[in-house]
């Protein structure tokens, strides 16, 4: 079954984010087993790894009508948007008293990977013609 690219902006993120909690909860569990600052830490972590990834669906849904001549200048001050309040936040976390950063990190990194293989699955599941070969036009050797 063919979708179209719409589906992109719902089916990707129901089908990724499953596995990523799952993989978040873990990384809290192995967190805890240094106390509750790396239970703390891996929830921050992966926490902050998941909505930083999760929002560019989010974003992307209220900014794909915009004009095509516009959109990589959106793309890049959304880009940098995110990656302005993701260091602001890495930057709060970092002084927090009670969380491990080290656990945040490893947290975030897993999460990361987790979000990028169930993204690129759950894509590839989806069929969406990517280019179109042109049948019928007249071309280089042909």
């Amino acid at each position: 079954m063919t979708r179209s690219a719409d589906d992109v902006f719902s089916v990707v993120p129901r089908r990724s984010l499953p596995p990523v909690v799952l993989v978040w909860a873990a990384c809290t569990g192995i967190g805890a087993t240094s106390g509750a600052s790396g239970a703390w830490g891996a929830l921050a972590g992966g926490g902050l790894a998941t909505v930083f990834l999760a929002s560019t669906f989010l974003l992307l849904r209220v900014v794909k009508h915009v004009e095509p001549g516009l959109s990589l200048a959106l793309a890049l001050m959304v880009y940098l948007f995110k990656i302005t309040v993701l260091a602001t936040a890495v930057l709060l976390l970092r002084d927090l008293p009670g969380v491990d950063g080290a656990a945040a990190a490893a947290s975030a990194a897993v999460c990361t990977v987790a979000w990028s293989a169930a993204a690129c699955a759950a894509f590839r599941h989806l069929r969406l013609p990517v280019f179109e070969l042109g049948h019928g036009r007249s071309g280089a050797g042909g």
